[in-house]
């Protein structure tokens, strides 16, 4: 079985580290604040530690920020001697394999069927089972050029939903004296129909072609802005559908 070594110590290393350790694959962790995860390494320099946390593995997870890649490399040649797999969605890196996780990562950790679930998206050329041979996880590979765009994708897909959820959650309990929580059985109903009918789960006077409720809701949220972001998806859908002729008395 290989060996893994992880470099990193945020939520993505964290996630990792218990998927392995659940399918009972060997692997140690690495990060630079001294005596984090290695009692033993407490008192000895970051590249002591580093150099015993990678000196038996195989593979090298280097799980930190986009921005960090570059001083970790240079300030550490010598993992370019294991193969050095990396989990950006957006960047593509001479020397290391790319394999990002279609997956948000909470502070909870998972369990093994949820991390079995997630795909992985490789670079073009990139063989999953040469970088995970243990795993199982379904594997797709793209260009390495469509990486920063295919990674734009999947941030507007993922947070900035969670950023209108929050929005409309606060103004709920600040504006009307309503609970959050009663959106939750709605949203998670819209959910599991898009799941099952991703073409017809669209609801609302969207679906509809109910311009007059939707001149409306932007009147009503004048001041708010909401209503910049409810215009700004009325033009996208109006793009998508071939639609603009219709929109323009509403916008």
């Amino acid at each position: 079985m290989v060996n893994y070594a992880i470099v990193g110590g945020g939520r993505l290393a964290r996630h990792f580290s218990e998927y392995f350790r659940l399918l009972e694959i060997p692997h140690t962790r690495w990060t630079r604040e001294t005596g984090s995860f290695f009692n033993t390494f407490e008192h000895a320099s970051a590249e002591q530690r580093l150099r015993q946390t990678v000196g038996k593995a195989e593979q090298v997870l280097l799980l930190v920020s986009d921005g960090a890649f570059g001083a970790l490399l240079k300030q550490y040649p010598f993992l370019h001697e294991k193969q050095l797999i990396h989990c950006s969605g957006a960047l593509s890196i001479p020397g290391v394999a790319g394999a990002h996780p279609l997956m948000t990562f909470a502070d909870e950790l998972y369990e093994l069927q949820t991390y079995r679930s997630v795909p992985f998206i490789l670079e073009e050329g990139q063989r999953f089972a040469e970088l995970f041979p243990s795993l199982c996880n379904p594997h797709f590979s793209i260009n390495a050029e469509d990486k920063v765009r295919y990674h734009a994708m999947c941030v507007m897909a993922g947070n900035f939903s969670q950023l209108l959820w929050k929005g409309v959650s606060d103004r709920f309990e600040e504006q009307y004296k309503l609970p959050a929580k009663l959106l939750q059985p709605y949203l998670k109903q819209l959910m599991t129909n898009f799941k099952q009918a991703p073409e017809t789960s669209l609801t609302g006077p969207l679906a509809r072609n109910d311009v007059q409720t939707i001149g409306h809701h932007l009147n009503a949220l004048a001041g708010d802005p909401m209503q910049d972001l409810y215009q700004a998806f009325v033009v996208f859908h109006q793009n998508e559908t071939g639609q603009s002729e219709l929109w323009e008395q509403a916008l």
